[in-house]
């Protein structure tokens, strides 16, 4: 029936559907090495907190200035901030995103070279507001 409506066609073409939005990228220097622990720097995008994408190119920031660049993702729009204000719908999800983000790069950076210590958060937009909450 679902397959109907988006496909216009009468034979059923099952359609599949996920919310596995949240993603993180990691940049390092290209003279990395296991011993490495550098500063961490986790990059937060705008869009005014219903639209944008992590597509920050960190490569460049991480390049010249040796350190590890994080780029994440967070739930957006409706799905990231509606709130009914009572415990049916809190919201702020897009925002609890953002601190699990958070929780993973202390957890995981030091695998990838970085000091899980030195963390610094940055972005622009909506992504500076979050740094800001």
């Amino acid at each position: 029936m679902l397959s109907e409506l988006f496909t216009n066609r009468k034979e059923s073409i099952p359609l599949q559907f996920s919310e596995d939005c949240l993603y993180l990228n990691i940049y390092t220097p290209a003279d990395l090495t296991k011993s490495s622990r550098l500063p961490v720097m986790v990059w937060i995008h705008g869009g005014g907190l219903v639209d944008g994408a992590s597509t920050y190119d960190g490569l460049p920031l991480s390049a010249h200035e040796n350190v590890v660049v994080v780029t994440i993702q967070y739930r957006l729009g409706i799905w990231g901030f509606f709130s009914t204000e009572d415990e049916h719908s809190r919201g702020n999800w897009g925002h609890l995103d953002q601190v699990a983000a958070l929780h993973w790069v202390q957890d995981n950076i030091a695998n990838f070279g970085g000091n899980p210590g030195s963390v610094t958060i940055f972005g622009e937009s909506a992504g500076g507001f979050s740094v800001s909450v």
